[in-house]
């Protein structure tokens, strides 16, 4: 494995850095916003910086029927992808959910459990993609992706970034959700 000059090494150092500040940055604003759709849009956005890529979406599970939804992604209408069901048993997104594992794929559409219908209904062709599970305490809220690397593939520290994004992300819309229904139990009770 060849080594790098010192000039590499400082600028991986300084690459690194850059990152650890901008992770840094997301934790604080999503601790400190509490409108669920504006911080469905931040994560895209942010995941989709972080990681170099095209685009990214969040799939959160419907508990009432049992399968994932897209409640945001970067670049589309999330009212038309929240159209579109996502089986827990046949995607990739679901076998993300299923297992709770990352998974890379750097060659979707070769891949079987790819969702075509997706592509499809919002004219975005998928070439690579990355998902990682959005733990939260001791179950998983749904699924963060990215897709389409800009410049190579994803690579198993896009994971380790997408990961600690989407543990901060689960825990930011628990707790804006969990706002969101004290607030509606208080109307109703002022009523």
């Amino acid at each position: 494995m060849p080594t790098l000059s010192k000039t590499g090494q400082l600028r991986d150092l300084e690459g690194r850095q850059k990152l650890l500040l901008r992770l840094v940055e997301l934790s604080v604003t999503l601790n400190s916003t509490l409108d669920l759709d504006e911080l469905l849009q931040l994560i895209t956005a942010t995941a989709t910086e972080l990681l170099e890529c095209e685009a990214a979406s969040i799939l959160l599970y419907d508990e009432k029927n049992p399968r994932l939804y897209f409640a945001a992604a970067t670049g589309s209408d999330p009212a038309q992808l929240a159209e579109i069901p996502v089986p827990i048993d046949s995607s990739l997104a679901g076998t993300i959910f299923r297992t709770n594992q990352p998974l890379i794929l750097n060659d979707a559409q070769q891949d079987p459990r790819h969702y075509a219908l997706v592509s499809d209904h919002v004219k975005f062709k998928i070439h690579s993609l990355i998902g990682v599970p959005m733990p939260i305490k001791d179950r998983t809220m749904g699924v963060l992706e990215a897709v389409n690397k800009l410049e190579g593939g994803f690579t198993d520290s896009d994971a380790a970034i997408l990961s600690v994004t989407a543990a901060h992300a689960a825990i930011a819309i628990n707790n804006a959700r969990l706002l969101r229904a004290t607030q509606q139990a208080l109307e109703l009770r002022s009523r």
